[in-house]
């Protein structure tokens, strides 16, 4: 005979429940208003901070973080062209640069882009990438790092790129025309063009031969 399964709940008084379940009902409350809050900002910027040339397409469930956080934070551009795509689950962030795509180029499902990032045409970011051009510092242990301000470096991803799923670029990493990046990568150094590049940190395991036409294993 199989054994119920019971859920484990708190031994509460009176007192204690009825202020164990306010508390709750006003988190759940905060929640809501939270999210109405952020659709619309999600609404105003797909209205009103999107440079974007048809047709593009951003997934209705993608977030784009593209209205500065603070007034004094200047603002940054995300740039569509022509049959782009940023897909579901994707996260789109230009607080600290900008973000562009260039004609054709996509962001797979659930990948994280935070400017300045420029991906060329015809180039695909696979499903689950992180793909970053901002990094904080962190050189006074005294201090919390996120109160240590940040570097940026742009990401260049040229023509024609396969970024694999789940793969990691990082701030200022240069990436050649026609290259493909294994998934699971780890990109901390430039990529040449025509290679193919993977691993943790990713190095060129193939480059394309003009003179055989074939990817030959380095």
């Amino acid at each position: 005979m199989k054994t119920a399964w019971h859920i484990p709940y708190p031994t509460l008084g009176g007192m204690g429940r009825v202020c164990a379940v306010a508390e709750a009902a006003l988190g759940l409350i905060r929640d809501m208003v939270k999210a109405i809050y952020l659709g619309m900002i999600q609404v105003c910027t797909r209205l009103f901070y999107v440079d974007r040339a048809l047709p593009s397409s951003i997934s209705l469930a993608a977030r784009l973080d593209v209205i500065p956080r603070a007034r004094n934070h200047e603002r940054h551009k995300l740039c569509l062209g022509k049959n782009s795509l940023i897909e579901t689950s994707s996260v789109i962030c230009t607080w600290h640069g900008d973000v562009i795509l260039k004609d054709g180029a996509s962001v797979g499902i659930g990948t994280i882009v935070i400017g300045p990032v420029v991906v060329g045409e015809n180039s695909a970011c696979s499903q689950n990438c992180f793909i970053s051009g901002q990094s904080h510092l962190y050189q006074d242990v005294s201090k919390n790092f996120l109160r240590q301000g940040f570097k940026t470096g742009q990401v260049v991803i040229g023509r024609n790129v396969w970024v694999g799923s789940n793969s990691v670029i990082l701030p200022g990493v240069k990436i050649g025309d026609n290259s493909v990046i294994g998934a699971g990568s780890t990109v901390v150094d430039d990529i040449p063009a025509y290679s193919v590049a993977a691993g943790n940190p990713a190095r060129v395991v193939k480059r394309h031969d003009p003179k055989t036409g074939q990817w030959a294993r380095v």
